[in-house]
């Protein structure tokens, strides 16, 4: 499998607790070690090829707020339901072009406080997760844990994200109509848009921006792209091997005939 990771942002390494790493890590495995252990969007993408695309949205550029009536609009969200999260942006044709032409799966992690879709909670069941338009899940149905704001486990995991708590878990889907369609508007526009679709709108509060802390919110790596480690050597990687090869023979031959 190949890694491409995908942030606008600086590279910070932020080390969570062995107890927290263990519940919240990635369906496809290690994210890279510039991705914060809350906090933010983190999106996992599989091609159909094998290869990964990892990328993290900053928390500060995330919803906060009502669903009508925004506490920090910044781009990227808006008010309204479905209410606009966050969007996703920096992907390139080329970074694309590497999925092998599809996905195979998509995980999206998301840090939420106050979201009130855990049982007996007043939106339990009510609110739907959608990326690029496709439907991935509800909230009420994610495996999560609840963190101190550095990222340490404070509880046992749970389903969906609590009231008046810091939550952080995975959605994953590999449906073919939801991943095709998020491939669709991702070739078409180089963005994922993540927004939530609420039965009630307006009854609640939201608060996204909360991650780590305030000095480590902009995580990420630049698109780095790690091949398999049985990938085959470049052309000219191949003709110095074989060239060197060829010398080293030349030279035995004639420590020989000396």
């Amino acid at each position: 499998m190949r890694n491409l990771f995908l942030s606008a942002a600086a590279a910070v390494a932020v080390a969570l607790p062995s107890t927290a790493s263990a519940q919240l890590a990635s369906p496809n495995g290690a994210l890279p070690s510039g991705v914060s252990g809350i906090g933010g969007i983190v999106a996992d993408l599989i091609g159909t090829n094998g290869t990964r695309l990892v990328s993290q949205l900053s928390a500060s550029s995330l919803y906060r707020g009502f669903s009508n009536n925004p506490e920090n609009p910044v781009p990227g969200t808006a008010s309204g339901n479905p209410l606009t999260i966050g969007t996703q942006t920096g992907f390139t044709a080329g970074n694309l072009l590497l999925l092998g032409g599809g996905l195979s799966s998509a995980s999206f992690r998301f840090t939420l406080y106050d979201g009130d879709t855990g049982a007996g909670n007043f939106d339990e069941n009510d609110n739907t997760l959608l990326v690029n338009g496709a439907t991935i899940g509800n909230w009420s149905s994610v495996s999560t844990s609840q963190t101190n704001s550095t990222g340490g486990t404070i509880g046992s995991a749970t389903l969906g994200f609590l009231d008046d708590q810091l939550y952080t878990g995975w959605f994953t889907t590999t449906d073919l109509t939801a991943l095709g369609t998020i491939w669709s508007a991702l070739n078409t526009n180089l963005n994922l848009v993540f927004q939530l679709q609420d039965v009630d709108p307006t009854d609640n509060f939201f608060d996204f921006t909360q991650g780590i802390n305030s000095s480590l919110i902009n995580v990420g790596s630049g698109p780095v792209v790690q091949p398999p480690s049985t990938a085959v050597p470049e052309p000219a990687s191949l003709a110095l091997v074989i060239g060197g090869a060829m010398a080293m023979g030349a030279a035995a031959r004639r420590r020989r005939k000396a």
